[in-house]
């Protein structure tokens, strides 16, 4: 007689595959389990480390503020060899690279008003950055023609230009600004404009280095770029004599010399752009910040103004 409890034999194997079935779930339960606590560390550990490295980031960007705001004379800023901005002759610049035990910043501060700015330069003026940056020839014409329709308040069409019926015809659709660029990376709106010509190739200059959207219009002689001033037509007797003021004894040029366009150029600035990189060691991501602002006279020293922000997260390279 068989007993209540026992199992027959062709039913012996089924038992076994359904044991091992449920070992095998339960392991997969763990891994995942386990998988999940780690990914649950990683990422904590993550975000732990950029909110330090943001933080870092922030008070970089105070002491780049700071910086800008200790101006004692306002009459003249200008850069060395290096790059490094001076906003007094006896001012130690705050820019560059630093590092500790725990984390890596960078602090970058360019003058704005060293470059052309595309929102008050005329066809002409234009037509030079373009050939400068190396643009084919047979496409300049036009690119003008469209940043300048791109830009200007009406709805009618310079000769090679493109205003609303060009860009509502795209996929998707948008209308011509018809008013001045907020950012050089508009330009990638515009109809013809490669992103090639801003930010460079084997065979054309980046255009991102020349042109600005901020500021006057005026660009000053301290810190313009020799690319800036030849790109203009300037002599290189003139370029020459800038750049031998541009010195911790002399402090930089205190007039225009007569060679250069009367209104064109100054030698003090208002428009700068901050860029601030911080990050832990170990972490492959970095937090970066841009702004733009404007340092603006007061009746004591400067107030400044918020043109331009953007935070985002990136890869470090090596």
């Amino acid at each position: 007689m068989k007993s209540f409890f026992s199992i027959a034999p062709h039913n012996s194997g089924i038992a076994l595959l359904m044991t091992l079935w449920v070992l095998v779930m339960l392991s997969v339960i763990a891994m995942s389990f386990s998988f999940s606590t780690r990914w649950g560390n990683a990422s904590t550990r993550n975000f732990k480390e950029e909110t330090k490295a943001y933080y870092l980031a922030m008070s970089g960007y105070q002491e780049a503020v700071g910086y800008l705001l200790s101006d004692k004379d306002n009459m003249v800023d200008y850069i060395d060899a290096d790059g490094n901005l001076y906003i007094d002759k006896d001012t130690k610049p705050v820019t560059g690279k630093r590092a500790t035990d725990e984390a890596e910043l960078e602090i970058k501060i360019t003058d704005e008003g060293s470059k052309v700015n595309i929102n008050f330069a005329d066809g002409p003026r234009l037509k030079k950055v373009l050939d400068y940056a190396g643009m084919p020839p047979d496409s300049q014409q036009e690119i003008v023609d469209c940043i300048m329709d791109w830009r200007d308040a009406d709805k009618d069409h310079h000769l090679s230009g493109a205003e609303d019926d060009y860009y509502e015809s795209l996929d998707p659709p948008y209308k011509a600004k018809n008013r001045n660029l907020d950012s050089v990376e508009e330009l990638l709106l515009v109809k013809g404009f490669k992103p090639e010509y801003l930010y460079g190739s084997k065979d054309i200059r980046p255009m991102y280095d020349l042109i600005t959207t901020s500021g006057d219009g005026s660009i000053n002689i301290n810190t313009v770029s020799r690319d800036v001033l030849e790109m203009m037509g300037t002599g290189s007797d003139v370029i020459d004599a800038i750049f031998k003021q541009r010195t911790r004894e002399i402090g930089g040029a205190r007039q225009i010399p007569v060679n250069l366009a009367p209104g064109l150029y100054r030698t003090v600035s208002y428009d700068f752009r901050i860029e601030i990189t911080a990050a832990m060691k170990g972490n492959r991501q970095a937090v970066k910040i841009t702004s733009i602002v404007r340092r603006v006279p007061a009746l004591k020293g400067f107030d400044m103004q918020t043109v331009y922000w953007r935070e985002k997260i990136e890869n470090r390279r090596g």
